[in-house]
């Protein structure tokens, strides 16, 4: 006896339930514990067997992507609705800026450095997310500085530093407890990026084509 249609749509729709709890668990898990975290731990968090994770990410590189993925789309369609939602340059850049905050998108770059630079020569998919979402994030940046509200001083590199560093989670910190403390922490910081906070510093602004130079890629 075959399946129906209605079964073949259930199994369709576990199986993508299924991985947005992968995904989900897989982020919080690396923001704690790093690129060595358990597989066994993230697929615990997931509420699904290990065997369920392997039969859709083969081994952790390919889970790592694809967490870099889902997080460039996040933050890539955050972009296209704040541009399209917001008439005020500055309120649709701190909206995207959240929503990478919230989906932890710094946490990657850094601690899957070598990773990273090799999963973005060999897939150009993620290459070309990546672009896509940066250059959203400069035209809106662009645009909030030229109506003057944020700083000159002030490059989408250096933005995109300080996410890494509000990203990471504080070690032992209830999870709950460090969600505060981040959105607390990420207000000041965007406090600091206002034209009107302090005056421009003649310092360059560290722009994105600078971050991946210092990084090598």
């Amino acid at each position: 006896m075959t399946d129906g249609p209605k079964d073949s749509l259930h199994l369709r729709a576990d199986a993508r339930r299924n991985r947005r709890m992968v995904l989900d668990a897989a982020r919080e898990t690396i923001a704690e514990r790093g690129l060595d975290a358990p597989l066994e731990e993230i697929a615990r968090r997931a509420g699904v067997g290990i065997a369920t994770l392997y039969r859709r990410f083969p081994d952790r590189a390919a889970l790592v992507r694809a967490v870099a993925e889902d997080n460039m789309a996040v933050i890539g369609q955050e972009a296209e609705l704040a541009e399209a939602e917001e008439s005020d340059p500055w309120q649709a850049l701190t909206r995207v800026l959240h929503a990478a905050v919230t989906c932890r998108v710094g946490v990657l770059a850094p601690m899957a450095l070598p990773q990273l630079r090799a999963e973005l020569s060999a897939h150009s998919t993620l290459w070309e997310r990546r672009g896509e979402v940066v250059r959203r994030l400069e035209d809106l940046l662009a645009a909030a500085q030229r109506q003057e509200l944020v700083r000159r001083d002030i490059g989408l590199g250096d933005i995109a530093l300080g996410l890494v560093k509000l990203s990471r989670p504080m070690p032992g910190m209830d999870p709950k407890l460090d969600d505060e403390v981040t959105r607390q922490l990420l207000a000041i910081y965007l406090d600091g990026l206002q034209a009107t906070s302090v005056p421009s510093s003649t310092r360059a602004p560290r722009r994105m084509d600078d971050v991946d130079r210092e990084f090598g890629l």
